[in-house]
């Protein structure tokens, strides 16, 4: 029974088993209301034991002490064993089968790819086919299997009077347990990490208190709002303390601080960051409703209006009347 996925461009990471397991024990039915899909999908609950392969992502701490804290038992697979995650990978072999099928498949290999254009037959987006993958789960659940003489859904059933799994009364929390973590101190100005400042009134009596460090969980997706473990084990959420900062994705981030350093641009990360992503997303919205057509003709026109200073200097502006020495002059003031 394929109990929860994650879809995602990135590389796997300690934040996709995160999002993987948080799905895997959610309910579903918030899920397929969104879809507006009515099959059955019952699988739910926090597990008694996970096993793993010997990936970095599983052994780090991070991961082995949210199982410990959540009672979950993590199995290792036995080097050198590859037998066992045979169904893993048979299960894997029977969703690419599907996939392949899509327009724009790269296919499995080269070889079979051969002159297929997967680029230019490319028509479904990353949440379009991350739906696509969740009504083909939901196919695969409710499909007669060979091994088990009827579908995954009704055995599920069949043996849900078993099952002692429950549903963490916290999922906000279950799933911020799984996030990465790093250990920081509780400074005057707030929580430094990524060399931006995070600041909730709930950390002002924390604050010199030795150099004791506390643990800090983020989500890459948006780090605009982080999770700070206190005393109590309890999670305070923090967030940006300079508010001109749009929220973003850590990848956004470091790609504007790149881009920064290249530009040779100095100061404060966070207010060259603020300045950095509104120019950006600028550029992609103005850009998004625009043709090839007609980037093309604005990338030709910004080429002849480099090259000839009168068009760069003089077109958009109109005439002022500066013989007229009544009219007082005023001081401008930048915002």
């Amino acid at each position: 029974m394929v109990t929860g996925y994650y879809t995602s461009l990135e590389a796997p990471s300690r934040l996709s088993v995160a999002l993987c397991l948080t799905q895997a024990v959610a309910p579903k039915a918030e899920l397929l209301a969104e879809m507006a899909c009515n099959i059955p999908r019952p699988a739910q609950g926090k597990p008694q034991s996970i096993h793993v392969d010997n990936g970095r992502d599983f052994r780090s701490r991070a991961f082995r002490s949210a199982c410990a804290e959540w009672g979950i038992d993590l199995v290792y697979r036995p080097p050198g064993s590859p037998h066992f995650g045979g169904h893993i990978e048979r299960l894997i072999g029977t969703m690419m089968g599907a996939v392949h099928l899509l327009p724009g498949t790269t296919q499995s290999s080269i070889a079979v790819k051969a002159d297929y254009d997967a680029e230019g037959m490319a028509t479904i987006t990353l949440s379009e086919f991350d739906r696509w993958f969740a009504l083909e789960i939901c196919r695969y659940n409710n499909s007669i299997h060979s091994s088990l003489g009827c579908t995954p859904v009704a055995k599920w059933e069949a043996l849900s009077e078993q099952m002692t799994g429950d549903i963490p009364f916290e999922m906000e929390a279950f799933r911020v347990n799984f996030l990465p973590s790093e250990l920081r101190k509780i400074r005057q100005d707030g929580i430094h990490l990524f060399h931006i400042r995070f600041w909730s009134d709930s950390l002002a009596s924390h604050i010199g208190r030795g150099d004791r460090k506390v643990i800090v969980r983020h989500d890459p997706r948006d780090i605009s709002m982080i999770w700070v473990e206190l005393d109590d084990r309890r999670y305070v959420e923090a967030r940006y303390r300079n508010l001109e900062i749009p929220p973003v994705s850590l990848w956004e981030y470091r790609d504007a601080m790149r881009k920064a350093r290249a530009l040779g641009k100095s100061g404060s990360n966070e207010l060259v960051l603020a300045e950095l992503i509104r120019q950006q997303r600028q550029i992609e919205s103005e850009s998004r409703g625009l043709t090839k057509a007609e980037r093309r003709s604005r990338e030709r026109k910004g080429t002849l209006e480099g090259t000839n200073s009168a068009v760069a200097t003089t077109e958009g502006l109109r005439p002022i009347d500066t013989g007229d020495t009544s009219r007082p002059l005023f001081k401008v003031e930048r915002w």
